[in-house]
């Protein structure tokens, strides 16, 4: 960017600087410093250097604020109420680009002093914010006219009414997320497909359904979209899905499409020929759907990164078709199996393992009754897996899971073990603990106790842990659990689901001794109550982020 050309924002008006002078340059470096800056500390450091920086430094550090508890929310809003006063330097409230009040307990008065203060908003998540109505969504659409991003879940007061004036004044939105409205019906679906020309996402969750008409209407006019995720489309019919796959057709990255009862092979292979571009693919298909879909997508949809199937409804679906698309998805990375079928068993994971093995770093498998077998070849196949997942896998034992961890050591990186009745400690102490040297985020949620030797095992190994989960700690004396969790020093995110013998010392004591930690769940202490949480919470804000579960 040339210096003449830059500008210094102070308080709501820009100077522009039109020649070159020490000061200019002087912005100009310091700007070009902040630019790589990521962390709000460090950016809030900036802002004290002197006044330059400061004026340098606010716009990028309010341009996104980042907010997860009541404290920082409250100290955000009595700020937005001072510059309404004229007692900041700064309109901060004109920064603002981008707000997550996601799970934030927000109140109607402060929902109403951000929609009058917030005026440049373009990325905007109210999910789970109750307290929203219409009338305050009515009002960032009058002010908001940039905005792109827009996510809207769990929000029983929203209702059609809002939700059109956002899509008729903000033509520029380009993602839109709607789940659990229960007062969001079919008008504004079909609004969309009128204004919303430059839509690429659209996300429809569990709780709102969209007819078929105006899922055509929407694939005919939004000629842009390129992510459509729909997770109810019981409504959905054939004559939908050939539509869209027409209109759509190489302009489609990402599709989803779920519960799938009315659809059968006639539309989902036209999908697959019509769309040959897909790169991420989710479908949870019925007995309508069978292994001819499969096939023509390892035919044509050779594109295809990442796939995702729900298989409990899948009566026509066997091995055949997914040793199709093993065969012919060659840029293959990420598999995710819900569930399977009698007729979709180890050979499908083992061809997969082996036809991938170059490529797959994502592997997920829930409520699946694949065998050792299958691991046993994943194993042999070597795969860079960086995230692996096994959540309810009941036939599967110690001895296949612990050489997978050896064999896939250097590149895991997340690793979950969830509900998998026949994997035992074993896989702690002689897996994890001895392979698991790089691990990131570990999630265990054992069918046996959780030992001391277990916990030993994980935090003399895996040093590196930013992110741990664990099922229960109640076999452990509290007087070993603090002392043993602060040798995790990179720890980020810790969260104990049971541990019943925590107490207000051991919390202190992790706190300070896992110095990076940012959030602390807990649940079910016989020491620990909400009023402790809240105390500590109001304490500083370096501190973690406490939260006290059920």
């Amino acid at each position: 960017m040339a210096i003449s050309q830059y500008n210094v924002m102070r308080t709501t008006e820009y100077y522009e600087i039109t020649y070159e002078t020490p000061l200019s340059n002087q912005a100009y470096i310091i700007c070009e410093i902040i630019f790589h800056l990521e962390a709000q500390p460090d950016l809030a450091t900036c802002c004290l250097v002197s006044r330059l920086w400061n004026t340098c430094t606010t716009p990028i550090l309010w341009k996104k604020p980042f907010m997860k508890r009541a404290s920082t929310f409250d100290k955000f809003i009595r700020t937005l109420v001072r510059t309404r006063q004229h007692a900041t330097s700064y309109a901060y409230g004109c920064f603002i680009q981008s707000l997550d009040l996601s799970r934030l307990s927000c109140s109607a008065g402060e929902l109403n002093l951000i929609s009058e203060s917030c005026g440049v908003l373009k990325y905007l998540d109210f999910s789970y914010v109750r307290e929203l109505k219409d009338d305050i969504l009515s009002r960032i659409s009058g002010q908001c006219s940039d905005l792109k991003s827009l996510k809207l879940l769990n929000l029983p007061n929203i209702t059609d009414h809002s939700l059109m004036q956002i899509i008729n004044r903000c033509h520029r939105l380009e993602h839109l997320a709607i789940g659990d409205c229960i007062n969001i019906k079919n008008d504004s679906f079909l609004q969309l497909a009128i204004s919303a020309e430059h839509l690429v996402t659209l996300e429809i969750f569990i709780g709102n359904t969209i007819e078929n008409d105006t899922f055509m209407l929407i694939t005919q006019h939004c000629l842009r979209l390129k992510n459509l995720h729909i997770w109810d489309c019981g409504t959905l019919d054939d004559n939908a899905i050939i539509t869209m796959a027409f209109n759509l057709n190489i302009n489609l990255e990402s599709l989803i499409l779920q519960n799938l009862r009315n659809i059968t092979d006639l539309s989902m292979k036209q999908v697959a020929i019509r769309c040959p571009n897909i790169r991420h693919l989710g479908l949870e298909p019925y007995e309508g759907v069978t292994n001819d879909t499969l096939k023509v997508i390892a035919n044509y949809c050779l594109r295809i990164e990442s796939f995702q199937f729900t298989l409990h409804k899948a009566e026509n679906i066997s091995n055949d078709g997914f040793l199709m698309m093993a065969e012919r998805l060659k840029l293959l990375n990420k598999v995710t199996f819900q569930y399977s079928t009698p007729f979709v068993t180890d050979v499908t994971l083992s061809m997969l393992g082996i036809r991938s093995a170059n490529n797959l770093t994502y592997l997920h498998l829930y409520n699946c009754n694949f065998t050792d077998s299958s691991f046993w070849v994943l194993e042999k196949s070597h795969p860079p897996i960086s995230d692996l997942c096994l959540f309810a896998i009941p036939n599967v034992t110690d001895d296949p899971i612990i050489a997978l961890l050896r064999s896939i050591s250097g590149t895991l990186t997340s690793l979950q073990i969830s509900n998998c009745d026949r994997i035992t400690e074993d896989v702690v102490i002689s897996g994890i603990g001895r392979y698991c040297r790089n691990l990131k985020k570990l999630s265990l949620f054992p069918s046996t106790d959780f030992t001391i030797r277990d916990l030993d095992a994980i935090v003399s190994v895996c040093l590196q842990l930013k992110e741990f989960y664990l099922a229960s700690t109640e076999d452990i004396p509290n007087t070993i659990i603090a002392p043993t969790i602060t040798r995790l020093r990179n720890l980020e995110k810790l969260r104990i689901r049971v541990n019943p013998n925590l107490t207000p010392d051991d919390v202190s004591m992790i706190c300070c001794g896992c110095y990076k930690l940012q959030e602390f769940f807990f649940g079910r202490s016989e020491y620990l109550n909400d009023d402790f949480v809240h105390n500590y919470n109001l304490d500083g804000r370096k501190k973690p982020l406490i939260v006290l579960g059920p």
